[in-house]
């Protein structure tokens, strides 16, 4: 295989660090089989979070006292202001923000990095074999994982275990644990195929070869978001929009109409090893609970048009109005991302800002003739991927997404504008880079606390078991409604309640719209006095988790042999097969 690569000469000696030490983090992010509640991707976003403070450090070694501050920076920080606006108007919980401002902090200080260590015209190539190769080998691996899942090898810790089973579908999601995140790793792998071939660093007969492979992983996953992204990549490499040397259309329609043959076969592939089977046509008219996130999203929208329900707010507010919807299932976004941002930053601020994130991209990416050029291509595949999966899902919520976007929008920026540079200290990475670790240290050892809460209540034959001191909340946590709900699992149902404890279940029941802790606030409601309250929760708990919902209904009407007032809720309750 004919890949190389090589650096400028000018800065040889700081791309070399950062290649290998953001390459290794940032494939292992990948890689890592590590998955631990309550955030899964945690293990695997810390690692990006790390490479690019290590990344940062490096630029000291320039010796440069003057950095541009690219303007298309400034787009995370509006979000941080608009954040701000809302807590100071009461609308958002401090704590359920702190985690989202410290990524678009991030965001931020990516488009810094990627303007000052990337923005010159032969940095962008460095940038891209990095991301590439990362790709590259991080798809290829992952579908060798994924063969290893559907034939249920069990290889941990190295791979996670997929049993076999009849009654689970067939989508292998290898290490990265989700199958639409997967797909969009390999199509990103794809775009790297691409790139490689333009810039003659993988001869044709290779890439043919390993778009193979990619393609079979991406059928594999079943996810729909290829059906969309693969046919755009096949227009914009077919007929040339993108990139300088030409592309077989034979050769591209060819792939397609391999993965199109993957995409039908797989169901018969799926029954043959013992899982349930789904046909394409299925796949693609099946029931989708993602269409009433998004009807739940406008609603949120139109009711609150001005500044939206808050940030982070989709989730409560969903507990409030799933009564009056149709069965989905709980969610703390909408999987849209555009009606996202309607709903909990509203109208004016989501218009202003997807208007200019467009602007920037046609202006940036696209006008000029900018696609001609290979690198350029390449980014704006990507970014193309990652729009079309943030239209049902929210990849961008991922730091090990997000951090290689920014930095990448951050290059091409000050590749395009030449934003003019500012004298600073020229310590200013170096302490950056420093401060960020510690800080990532901060945030690692906080979030271990509540990992080990939730440990704590593992094998325990009653909640009431587990251990106090392994749930007591810390005097310093950026996680405080974690340890209130370890607090809500010991609370008991009962008569003659305050209100200030029937308040602190509601409240969490809006915070985590789980299928036990709604059933508890019913329960509360039950046992003082609240009947109707009660009906419309049960209510709630049907249309947000109707696979759980008939062994709730099995043991309302348990309790309802038992007690009258159980009984006047069960009779009001849906029936045990509700759609």
């Amino acid at each position: 295989m004919h890949i190389y690569f090589s650096f400028p000469k000018k800065t040889s000696q700081i791309y070399p660090l950062l290649g290998v030490s953001f390459f290794v983090l940032y494939l292992l992010s990948h890689l890592l089989s590590t998955h631990v509640h309550p955030f899964r991707n945690f293990s695997q976003e810390i690692l990006v979070v790390i490479s690019l403070f290590l990344s940062i450090s490096f630029l000291f070694q320039q010796k440069k006292s003057q950095f541009s501050f690219p303007a298309i920076a400034s787009l995370p920080l509006l979000l941080v202001f608009m954040m701000a606006t809302q807590a100071l108007l009461g609308m958002v919980s401090i704590p359920n923000i702190v985690y989202p401002l410290m990524y678009l902090l991030l965001t931020a200080l990516a488009i810094w990095f990627g303007a000052n260590c990337f923005g010159e015209d032969k940095a962008l190539s460095p940038l891209s074999f990095v991301l590439a190769f990362a790709h590259l080998i991080a798809g290829l691996v992952s579908v060798a994982m994924q063969l290893t899942q559907i034939f249920s090898l069990y290889l941990d810790p190295f791979v996670m275990y997929f049993p076999a089973g009849a009654q689970v579908l067939m989508r292998p999601f290898a290490n990265v644990a989700q199958p639409n995140q997967l797909a969009l790793l390999l199509c990103f792998s794809l775009a790297s195929l691409w790139w490689l071939f333009q810039v003659g660093r993988i001869k044709a007969v290779w890439s043919m070869g390993l778009a193979l492979l990619l393609l079979v992983g991406l059928a594999l996953t079943q996810s729909r978001i290829a059906w969309i992204i693969l046919p755009l990549f096949v227009l914009l490499c077919g007929f040339r929009i993108v990139g300088a040397r030409a592309v077989s259309r034979f050769a591209l329609l060819g792939l397609l109409a391999f993965y199109v043959a993957l995409v039908m076969l797989t169901p018969y592939v799926s029954e043959a090893l013992g899982f349930a089977p789904v046909s394409a046509l299925e796949r693609a008219g099946g029931r989708s609970e993602r269409s009433v996130l998004w009807q739940q999203a406008w609603a949120m929208a139109v009711q609150h048009p001005w500044l939206g329900v808050g940030w982070f707010g989709f989730g409560a507010e969903q507990v409030k109005m799933a009564a009056d919807f149709s069965s989905t299932t709980y969610a703390e976004h909408s999987h849209n991302l555009i009606l996202n941002f309607l709903a909990e930053l509203g109208f004016p601020f989501t218009i202003c800002f997807f208007a200019a994130l467009l602007i920037w991209f046609y202006r940036t990416c696209v006008a000029g003739g900018r696609l001609r050029k290979a690198e350029v291509a390449f980014a704006v595949m990507c970014f193309i991927a990652v729009g079309v999966h943030s239209m049902v899902e929210y990849p961008l919520w991922y730091a090990n997404v997000l951090i290689p976007m920014a930095i990448w929008m951050g290059a091409l920026h000050q590749h395009r504008w030449q934003t003019p540079a500012r004298t600073v200290p020229r310590a200013l990475p170096a302490v950056l880079g420093l401060l960020g670790l510690v800080l990532v240290v901060l945030v690692t050892l906080d979030y271990l606390r509540v990992v080990r809460g939730f440990k704590a209540f593992n094998g325990l034959a009653h909640w009431s078991e587990v251990s106090q001191e392994a749930i007591a909340k810390p005097a310093w946590t950026l996680l405080p409604d974690y340890f209130d709900y370890f607090q809500l699992m010991n609370v008991e149902p009962r008569a003659g309640m305050r209100a200030e404890e029937i308040a602190f279940v509601e409240r969490l029941s809006r915070r985590f719209g789980y299928v036990h802790v709604l059933n508890k606030l019913a329960e509360v409601y039950v046992w003082n006095g609240q009947e109707q309250k009660a009906v419309r929760t049960m209510v709630t708990l049907q249309r947000l988790h109707p696979l759980s919902y008939p062994t709730y209904f099995d043991y309302w009407q348990h309790k309802a042999k038992e007690q009258a007032s159980f009984a006047a809720v069960a009779a009001q309750m849906p029936p045990r097969d509700a759609p």
